[in-house]
């Protein structure tokens, strides 16, 4: 059997959780440790399905990152205050991605 291909709804939300919890940011092994998942688990998620969610502070010597921060961007954050559902908000962040990605914009 084996694990279902993809992201788990459950840990994008409970990941989200901590971010709105911890609005100026929080440290991917802090997240970890807080939800009892693996670093490299959050780091492949924030690479991946909540990216356009997120603001990232890399800290360290030369071309190894040392301590990778991450934060939900001010106007996400403030939607999810508002009430507005993760999914919409993620569903939105996509579309303005590809369409900057179009743009040659980062």
């Amino acid at each position: 059997m084996g694990r279902k291909q993809g992201f788990d709804g459950r840990k994008i939300s409970s990941i989200v959780s901590v971010l709105v919890r911890n609005p100026d940011g929080i440290w991917v092994r802090q997240i970890a440790r807080e939800l009892k998942i693996s670093p490299m688990t959050v780091s492949k998620y924030a690479a991946g399905i909540l990216k356009p969610l997120l603001e990232e502070t890399r800290l360290g010597a030369g071309q190894k990152t040392m301590l990778l921060v991450l934060r939900l961007k001010p106007v996400v954050l403030q939607q999810i205050r508002q009430g507005r559902d993760i999914n919409e908000i993620m569903k939105t962040a996509r579309t303005i991605s590809k369409i900057n990605s179009l743009n040659g914009e980062k």
